[in-house]
């Protein structure tokens, strides 16, 4: 008996923290290149189920007849790096990737890495995300526009990421990504870093200028999904509830005996 409430117990913990996730992804439904967290689950430990009177002495394991699981937990999230849905917004300096890829983003940290495409340029008309952080050319280093009001009419971004004012090719975006793309964890501001794996420079990327990657969060799973951790939650507490309230009725009764 008590041991089904520790395992109930362990199940509203877990969907505590499943619904934390899941309030996150929601948050970020409008969040431009925002990449959704996916859980997994694991047992905390699976208890075998002795027979009476059935298990050999000298071979310990004889009597089980089967198991059941003390609770779960989650065990570790992962990002989902599939694409957004990319939406229109006719600005030229709005990009967004098509597929596998990064831009890469140079912080007061270091580098870091974006699907956010947002882009707007500083005083010192340099291509920056909307937190002023520089957007970096395929040479490394910042990309510096002409402002003049033709020269903006004229700014084309091809699909390759090469940065156009007419005719002449002034930058290219740099472009990377990832072998393995578990590596990569979030630090805000819908900036990606590397744990332990250099980037890779696209060779062929795809980018669409006047457009915007949107969040890959699916608003509808997430509601199916919250709806049912606080049905499991409900649930699980009454489990504690019943369990606690026959508990007391057997102690009070062994006592009067």
């Amino acid at each position: 008996m008590i041991q089904g409430i520790n395992t109930a117990a362990a199940g509203m913990s877990s969907v505590i923290d499943w619904n934390d996730i899941i309030a996150n992804n929601l948050a970020n439904i409008n969040t431009v290149g925002f990449k959704q967290l996916i859980p997994t689950f694991r047992d905390i430990k699976e208890i075998n189920i002795q027979a009476e009177n059935t298990a050999e002495p000298m071979n310990p394991g004889s009597g089980t007849i089967g198991s059941i699981s003390a609770g779960s937990i989650i065990d570790m999230t992962h990002l989902d790096f599939s694409t957004g849905a990319l939406k229109k917004t006719d600005r030229n300096l709005d990009v967004a990737i098509n597929g596998d890829g990064f831009f890469a983003i140079q912080t007061a940290k270091g580098e870091f890495y974006t699907r956010n495409g947002n882009f707007t340029l500083d005083e010192n008309r340099d291509l920056v995300t909307k937190s002023g952080d520089k957007v970096l050319s395929e040479g490394g280093g910042a990309i510096n526009i002409d402002v003049t009001a033709q020269s903006m009419k004229e700014l084309f971004i091809s699909q390759d990421g090469r940065i156009m004012q007419g005719d002449i090719e002034i930058d290219k975006l740099r472009i990377v990504d990832f072998k393995d793309k578990s590596n990569l964890k979030t630090i805000g501001n819908s900036l990606f870093k590397s744990i332990d794996e250099q980037p890779v420079e696209m060779q062929n990327p795809s980018v669409s200028q006047g457009y915007l990657e949107g969040s890959n969060a699916n608003v509808v799973k997430s509601m199916i999904d919250s709806i049912t951790g606080s049905r499991t939650y409900e649930t699980l507490s009454k489990i504690i509830r019943n369990s606690d309230s026959t508990l007391r009725k057997t102690i009070n009764e062994v006592g009067r005996v």
